[in-house]
Protein backbone atom coordinates (compact mmCIF):
# COMPACT_ATOMS: atom_id res chain seq x y z
CA UNK A 1 0.00 0.00 0.00
CA UNK A 2 3.24 2.62 0.52
CA UNK A 3 5.62 0.81 -1.53
CA UNK A 4 7.07 4.17 -2.57
CA UNK A 5 7.48 5.13 1.16
CA UNK A 6 8.41 1.81 2.28
CA UNK A 7 11.56 1.84 -0.26
CA UNK A 8 12.26 5.23 1.05
CA UNK A 9 12.28 4.29 4.51
CA UNK A 10 14.62 1.26 3.93
CA UNK A 11 16.97 2.96 1.58
CA UNK A 12 17.25 5.79 4.41
CA UNK A 13 18.23 3.45 6.88
CA UNK A 14 20.79 1.55 5.05
CA UNK A 15 22.47 5.21 3.58
CA UNK A 16 22.89 6.11 7.54
CA UNK A 17 24.19 2.74 8.90
CA UNK A 18 26.78 2.62 6.35
CA UNK A 19 27.94 5.86 7.74
CA UNK A 20 29.74 7.21 11.03
CA UNK A 21 28.62 9.50 12.96
CA UNK A 22 31.01 12.92 11.51
CA UNK A 23 31.95 14.11 15.03
CA UNK A 24 32.35 10.70 16.70
CA UNK A 25 32.89 7.63 14.78
CA UNK A 26 29.50 6.10 16.09
CA UNK A 27 28.00 3.46 13.85
CA UNK A 28 24.06 3.42 14.46
CA UNK A 29 22.19 0.77 13.40
CA UNK A 30 18.55 0.69 12.67
CA UNK A 31 16.13 0.31 15.61
CA UNK A 32 13.82 -2.58 15.35
CA UNK A 33 10.28 -1.46 14.89
CA UNK A 34 8.37 -1.10 17.64
CA UNK A 35 4.12 -1.48 17.13
CA UNK A 36 2.36 1.16 17.79
CA UNK A 37 0.91 0.99 21.59
CA UNK A 38 -2.44 3.61 20.79
CA UNK A 39 -2.58 6.22 18.21
CA UNK A 40 -2.05 9.91 18.60
CA UNK A 41 -1.42 13.14 17.17
CA UNK A 42 1.91 15.21 17.64
CA UNK A 43 1.86 16.93 14.79
CA UNK A 44 0.49 20.01 12.67
CA UNK A 45 -0.16 18.72 8.89
CA UNK A 46 -0.67 20.82 6.19
CA UNK A 47 0.74 21.12 2.38
CA UNK A 48 0.88 25.08 2.20
CA UNK A 49 3.89 25.46 4.78
CA UNK A 50 6.45 28.21 3.09
CA UNK A 51 9.44 26.68 2.91
CA UNK A 52 8.12 24.10 0.71
CA UNK A 53 8.71 26.70 -2.34
CA UNK A 54 12.14 25.19 -1.63
CA UNK A 55 11.46 21.80 -2.27
CA UNK A 56 12.32 21.33 -5.89
CA UNK A 57 15.40 23.73 -4.78
CA UNK A 58 16.47 21.15 -2.46
CA UNK A 59 15.51 17.78 -4.41
CA UNK A 60 17.96 19.47 -7.34
CA UNK A 61 20.74 20.07 -5.21
CA UNK A 62 20.77 16.74 -3.24
CA UNK A 63 20.61 15.19 -7.07
CA UNK A 64 24.18 16.53 -7.44
CA UNK A 65 25.67 15.16 -4.11
CA UNK A 66 26.96 11.74 -2.52
CA UNK A 67 23.05 10.43 -1.55
CA UNK A 68 21.22 11.25 -5.14
CA UNK A 69 19.75 8.36 -4.58
CA UNK A 70 18.06 8.86 -1.85
CA UNK A 71 16.86 12.28 -3.39
CA UNK A 72 15.47 9.94 -6.41
CA UNK A 73 13.50 7.63 -3.57
CA UNK A 74 12.28 11.20 -2.20
CA UNK A 75 10.75 12.04 -5.13
CA UNK A 76 9.23 8.78 -6.21
CA UNK A 77 7.70 8.84 -2.80
CA UNK A 78 6.50 12.53 -2.81
CA UNK A 79 2.94 12.14 -3.86
CA UNK A 80 2.30 10.04 -0.46
CA UNK A 81 4.48 12.39 1.77
CA UNK A 82 2.73 14.02 4.84
CA UNK A 83 4.52 16.85 6.03
CA UNK A 84 4.12 18.85 9.51
CA UNK A 85 5.06 20.51 11.95
CA UNK A 86 6.23 20.08 15.30
CA UNK A 87 2.35 21.07 17.61
CA UNK A 88 3.87 22.30 20.04
CA UNK A 89 5.77 24.82 17.79
CA UNK A 90 4.17 28.30 17.68
CA UNK A 91 4.43 31.86 18.46
CA UNK A 92 4.88 31.79 22.17
CA UNK A 93 7.88 30.17 21.85
CA UNK A 94 9.30 29.98 18.73
CA UNK A 95 9.86 32.70 16.14
CA UNK A 96 7.86 33.23 12.85
CA UNK A 97 11.02 32.57 11.02
CA UNK A 98 11.07 29.02 11.90
CA UNK A 99 7.27 28.87 11.92
CA UNK A 100 7.77 29.87 8.10
CA UNK A 101 11.13 27.55 7.18
CA UNK A 102 10.41 24.70 8.18
CA UNK A 103 8.66 21.64 7.28
CA UNK A 104 9.41 17.73 8.43
CA UNK A 105 7.56 14.57 6.11
CA UNK A 106 6.88 12.46 8.28
CA UNK A 107 7.47 8.61 7.58
CA UNK A 108 7.22 6.60 10.73
CA UNK A 109 5.79 7.96 13.70
CA UNK A 110 2.90 7.54 15.62
CA UNK A 111 1.26 9.71 13.50
CA UNK A 112 2.90 9.08 10.23
CA UNK A 113 1.42 7.06 7.02
CA UNK A 114 3.60 3.75 8.21
CA UNK A 115 2.15 4.22 12.28
CA UNK A 116 4.64 2.61 14.54
CA UNK A 117 5.75 4.10 18.16
CA UNK A 118 9.51 3.75 17.16
CA UNK A 119 12.06 4.61 15.29
CA UNK A 120 10.68 8.03 14.18
CA UNK A 121 11.79 8.88 11.12
CA UNK A 122 11.26 11.53 8.20
CA UNK A 123 12.55 14.21 5.78
CA UNK A 124 13.96 17.59 7.47
CA UNK A 125 13.08 20.84 5.02
CA UNK A 126 14.69 23.83 6.56
CA UNK A 127 14.91 27.32 3.86
CA UNK A 128 17.92 29.04 3.31
CA UNK A 129 19.24 32.11 5.62
CA UNK A 130 17.39 30.32 8.76
CA UNK A 131 18.43 29.17 12.61
CA UNK A 132 16.92 26.47 13.91
CA UNK A 133 18.65 27.32 17.61
CA UNK A 134 19.27 25.14 20.93
CA UNK A 135 16.48 22.57 21.52
CA UNK A 136 17.04 18.94 23.18
CA UNK A 137 15.03 15.87 23.37
CA UNK A 138 15.29 12.50 25.69
CA UNK A 139 15.64 10.09 22.46
CA UNK A 140 19.21 9.81 20.51
CA UNK A 141 18.45 11.53 17.10
CA UNK A 142 20.47 11.30 14.24
CA UNK A 143 20.68 13.53 10.86
CA UNK A 144 21.94 12.25 7.77
CA UNK A 145 22.31 15.51 5.39
CA UNK A 146 21.41 15.94 1.68
CA UNK A 147 22.48 18.99 0.68
CA UNK A 148 25.40 21.57 1.01
CA UNK A 149 25.56 24.51 3.37
CA UNK A 150 24.60 24.19 6.89
CA UNK A 151 26.05 24.39 9.91
CA UNK A 152 25.66 22.80 12.99
CA UNK A 153 26.53 23.35 17.00
CA UNK A 154 26.11 21.18 19.60
CA UNK A 155 26.08 21.82 23.31
CA UNK A 156 26.73 25.53 22.93
CA UNK A 157 29.98 25.28 21.11
CA UNK A 158 31.55 26.39 18.00
CA UNK A 159 30.00 26.02 14.87
CA UNK A 160 30.96 23.19 12.02
CA UNK A 161 29.37 23.18 8.58
CA UNK A 162 28.18 19.52 7.76
CA UNK A 163 28.68 18.57 3.68
CA UNK A 164 26.35 16.39 1.62
CA UNK A 165 26.03 12.72 3.01
CA UNK A 166 27.54 13.16 6.41
CA UNK A 167 25.44 11.72 9.59
CA UNK A 168 25.42 13.62 12.94
CA UNK A 169 24.12 11.91 16.53
CA UNK A 170 22.62 13.58 19.04
CA UNK A 171 23.04 11.99 22.42
CA UNK A 172 20.18 11.87 24.40
CA UNK A 173 19.23 15.66 25.50
CA UNK A 174 22.47 17.09 23.88
CA UNK A 175 21.86 20.65 23.16
CA UNK A 176 21.99 21.52 18.85
CA UNK A 177 21.15 23.79 16.85
CA UNK A 178 21.21 24.16 12.70
CA UNK A 179 21.63 27.36 10.94
CA UNK A 180 21.47 27.47 6.69
CA UNK A 181 23.50 29.24 4.50
CA UNK A 182 22.31 30.64 0.79
CA UNK A 183 21.03 26.94 0.27
CA UNK A 184 18.00 24.83 1.53
CA UNK A 185 18.40 21.70 4.39
CA UNK A 186 16.97 18.89 3.11
CA UNK A 187 18.16 16.04 5.41
CA UNK A 188 16.76 12.61 6.92
CA UNK A 189 15.61 12.54 10.39
CA UNK A 190 15.03 10.32 13.10
CA UNK A 191 14.73 9.91 16.67
CA UNK A 192 16.02 6.14 17.81
CA UNK A 193 13.90 5.51 20.35
CA UNK A 194 10.11 6.37 21.29
CA UNK A 195 9.30 9.85 22.21
CA UNK A 196 6.80 12.90 22.16
CA UNK A 197 7.90 15.64 19.74
CA UNK A 198 5.42 18.00 21.63
CA UNK A 199 7.93 17.45 24.96
CA UNK A 200 11.17 19.07 22.79
CA UNK A 201 12.63 21.84 25.09
CA UNK A 202 13.58 25.00 22.84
Amino acid sequence: MHGALDELVDRSWAAAAARRDARSGAVIARPPTMPLREPRQESRFGNAFPVLEHFERALALARRHELADLAAALEAARGELRWSQNAAYDETNVDRALLDGYAYAVLTAPDGPLPCEAPLCGYLMMAPDLLYRDHRHAPREIYLVLTPGTRWCLDSGDWFEVTPGELIVHEPWQMHAMRTGDQPLLAFAAWLEPGDRTAIRI
